[in-house]
């Protein structure tokens, strides 16, 4: 399993976009590799309506083991496995500072 960490914005379609300026995306992707990771992040981004800015983790292979004690992010990794990918927005207000 990969993990990394994607900058992204709301196309102007999406019903947010005016409303959220961006977002840092979290990934657990399932895929052979870290560019297969990486491509498989994005293209289910920008499916549900994301334009990705630049890569602020890069893909990395994630054991299972390294989770524990994290009951959550368990959660999602084990999700991935099923769903091939799981994303976690973390979003941030159109006039946000860069401290908040």
């Amino acid at each position: 399993m990969y993990f990394l960490v994607l900058e992204v914005h709301p196309k102007p379609d999406h019903d947010e976009y005016g409303i959220v300026d961006g977002a840092f995306a979290s990934c657990f992707a399932d895929a052979a590799s870290a560019s297969d990771a990486e491509d498989l992040a994005r293209e289910f981004l920008a499916d549900v309506g994301w334009d990705t800015e630049q890569i602020d983790e890069a893909p990395r292979w994630i054991d299972r083991a390294e989770l524990d004690g994290n009951a959550e992010s368990l959660e999602r990794y084990d999700q991935a496995g099923t769903d091939k990918i799981v994303v976690t927005l973390h979003k941030w207000p159109v006039g946000a500072s860069d401290d908040e």
